[in-house]
């Protein structure tokens, strides 16, 4: 029985890590986004739009929710999101590119964060304001 439990509680533990990761991920996200007037405009809740991004580069990532192979991608993820000048952002690719396979991969990833947002405000305002259907 202690065979199983020690495997499984390190397990567990692992899990926790890359989970812990991913929520720090989506609350800068979402501080960040706090402050976005874009936001403000169309009336989206940051923490949603920050949800649903979370949500889409976790789609993209290698492995299952929660596991430890994904933990360096979402520190990655993080430290791309909390860079605040170039140098810091330049950085961050660098010290990240073995996590994506290269500075090229990792600086795309770091793109991307903009792009889900983009993707994940329209789909947002979408829900919020369906277009109405034409009529016949």
């Amino acid at each position: 029985m202690k065979k199983i439990l020690i495997p499984f509680l390190t397990a567990l533990l692992l899990v926790g890590c890359a989970s812990e990761e991913r929520n720090r991920f989506e609350q800068q996200l979402a501080a960040r986004l706090a402050t976005d007037p874009d936001l403000k405009d169309y009336n989206l809740d940051p923490n949603e739009v920050a949800e649903c991004v979370t949500s889409e580069i976790a789609k993209t990532l290698p492995g299952f929710r929660g596991t430890a192979a994904r933990k360096p991608y979402w520190e990655a993820y993080a430290a791309f999101e909390s860079a605040r000048t170039s140098d810091e952002a330049l950085a961050a690719i660098k010290k990240y590119a073995d996590v994506f396979g290269s500075e090229q991969k990792a600086s795309a990833a770091a793109m991307e964060i903009t792009q889900y947002i983009m993707f994940c405000m329209g789909k947002l305002i979408e829900t919020a304001h369906p277009a109405e259907e034409p009529k016949s």
